[in-house]
Parts: C-alpha cells; sequence; structure tokens
C-alpha cells in the first residue's frame, strides 16, 4: 500500500493539472500582404546624395510563428521581404498579432546582426499622407526607431506604394527611394 500511494499521487499530479489548450490563429488578409509592395527580383535604388545604391529583393518567405501562453496558443502569420545591397540588408516583416492591427518592422542588418529597427502597429487606416523633412509622401506612416534605453532618434517613412521611402538615421545621414 505504501509503494502505490506515491504512483497514484504522480498519476493524480499528471492529470489533474492539465487544462484544456485553447488554440488562437491571426492570418495576414491579402489586402494586408499589399502593405509590403516588393516582389521577388524587385530593384530597389536609394541615394545618399552621394552614393547610388542598387538593392535587390531576394527572399520573401509566409509562414506562422507561436507564442505558448500556459494552455493558450496563438499562432500569428508573418510575411518578411528581404532587399539585399552589397554591404548590407533590410528586412520587412508584417506580423498579424490580432484582429484589428498588424505589426510593421524595418530592421537594418550588417554583417547578419540588426543594427538597427524601425516599426509600430499599424491598420490599413494608418497611412495617410505625411510630410516629413521637407517633403511629402502619400500612403504612407512614420516609423520611429525602437531603442532599448532613451527616446527614439531614427526615422523611416514607409508607403504602401513604394516600400522604403526615406530613412533619416540619427547622425543626419539618410536614404531616400528614387525611381
Amino acid at each position: 500500500m505504501k509503494k502505490i500511494f506515491p504512483f497514484l499521487l504522480l498519476i493524480l499530479i499528471t492529470f489533474g493539472c492539465k487544462c484544456e489548450e485553447t488554440l488562437t490563429v491571426y492570418t495576414l488578409t491579402e489586402q494586408e500582404k499589399t502593405v509590403v509592395p516588393y516582389r521577388l527580383n524587385d530593384v530597389v535604388k536609394w541615394t545618399d546624395d552621394n552614393i547610388a545604391y542598387n538593392g535587390n529583393v531576394i527572399k520573401i518567405t509566409d509562414d506562422y510563428a507561436e507564442r505558448d501562453r500556459d494552455c493558450d496558443i496563438t499562432k500569428f502569420n508573418q510575411r518578411i521581404s528581404y532587399i539585399s545591397f552589397d554591404d548590407f540588408q533590410y528586412s520587412i516583416l508584417l506580423n498579424k498579432n490580432n484582429l484589428s492591427s498588424i505589426d510593421l518592422v524595418v530592421q537594418e542588418i550588417v554583417n547578419s546582426k540588426v543594427t538597427k529597427s524601425f516599426g509600430k502597429s499599424v491598420t490599413l487606416d494608418s497611412f495617410t499622407t505625411i510630410e516629413f523633412n521637407g517633403e511629402t509622401y502619400n500612403n504612407s506612416v512614420l516609423l520611429k526607431e525602437n531603442v532599448l534605453d532613451g527616446e527614439p532618434f531614427g526615422h523611416l517613412v514607409y508607403s504602401k506604394t513604394n516600400g522604403i521611402e526615406f530613412i533619416l538615421f540619427e547622425d543626419g545621414t539618410w536614404y531616400k527611394r528614387v525611381e
């Protein structure tokens, strides 16, 4: 009897602590996917007033990531487009984390490390006409640089029509899309 008690206690703990799992899936709509206008092998041209940069869209992934909290599992659709230049790369990430908005994150990657990240939660209605740095951009949003400590200092203008339009870095340098 003494040997059975620990065994019964183990069975009770194993089966008694189970909770009912719930699965929630958030999928990007076709309209939300149009927030990223880039297509595979597109050529992207930028300038910094001195040098012209030509990049290529080298990869686009569309998959699901998963978050597990206790017995609640959430799968969220994400689309990532990668633009590669000679010495650096940019990734444009869309995450569908809930029903009402999507996360738009643009990351600069140098030597396989994220060096800058710009982002915010947006809806399709967030895109509007904005003025920034003396220019007007249609169907756009302004993303601020994500920083761990302190205030964001870099800014990025992103449009549904052209993607990355303009990036202003904290040191005053910039990239601008050209036709």
